[in-house]
């Protein structure tokens, strides 16, 4: 008889688990920020981005993210002058900390992500000149989600790496509920 009460306890307190606002979400952002450019100078650059995610388990979702960062200004690669914009997909890992339908309408979150790239104005190489360099990026982002029933006001401040002029950037967007 014990075992069947802690049994039908535990199934109650599972039934009144308060729901999560979303399980699966698309975001689309403009930033604003800057980093330091291949001689030393601080540079301009303006991510866009559009990250989907799903939810995993409680506050966990996964991440996928293609970021596209606009150069604010030339560089110099191979004796020509190229703005040094870039393309990056990343996939991550994000903690919603208030990802139920019971919590606050504003939710903080982190993430942390790593994926692949490219980024034109390449630095020459040994026997010739790349109009363009792939890399490995890592980045992280700490923002929250000010939710307005199924759509949600981003705010974000944003780190990515790229070879030439890696981003800290401030953030602003909107996101919305999949399903």
């Amino acid at each position: 008889m014990r075992i069947v009460c802690a049994l039908l306890a535990v199934v109650a307190s599972v039934a009144h688990a308060d729901p999560p606002r979303w399980r699966a979400r698309a975001t689309l952002a403009q930033g604003f920020g800057g980093g330091r450019g291949g001689d030393d100078a601080i540079v301009a650059r303006f991510p866009t981005m559009l990250d989907l995610g799903a939810r995993v388990w409680g506050p966990l979702s996964l991440a996928a993210t293609v970021t596209g960062t606009l150069a604010g200004e030339y560089d110099t690669a191979c004796g020509q002058p190229v703005r040094p914009s870039a393309i990056a997909g990343a996939l991550g890992v994000r903690a919603d900390l208030g990802n139920g339908r019971s919590a606050a309408w504003v939710s903080p979150w982190v993430e942390a992500h790593g994926g692949v790239g490219a980024q034109a104005g390449a630095r020459e190489v040994p026997g010739g000149c790349p109009r363009a360099a792939t890399f490995g990026t890592a980045g992280a982002r700490a923002g929250f989600d000010a939710w307005l029933g199924r759509a949600a006001v981003t705010v974000a401040v944003a780190y990515d790496y790229l070879p030439i002029g890696s981003t800290l950037s401030f953030v602003l967007g909107g996101s919305f509920v999949l399903f």
